[in-house]
């Protein structure tokens, strides 16, 4: 079992948030989180470059894309 820091809980649940009003939640995933993690450390705001590494990075489209605004 592996110890999460309660800062890294609140950074993911950020990320999770973000992705979600996006439309991409199901494509968050733990194994990439962290190395996105670990490639944005010096990024002024972390949570939203780890959202956006996740949607550049997948081939899934948003679940919004369907509806007409």
């Amino acid at each position: 079992m592996k110890i999460i820091d309660h800062k890294d809980i609140n950074l993911s649940s950020k990320v999770i948030e973000i992705l979600s009003q996006k439309g991409y939640s199901q494509i968050f995933d733990w194994a990439e989180y962290y190395e996105y993690k670990k490639a944005t450390v010096n990024a002024i705001f972390q949570a939203s470059s780890i959202a956006e590494l996740f949607i550049v990075n997948s081939c899934e489209i948003s679940d919004y894309e369907e509806y007409v605004f």
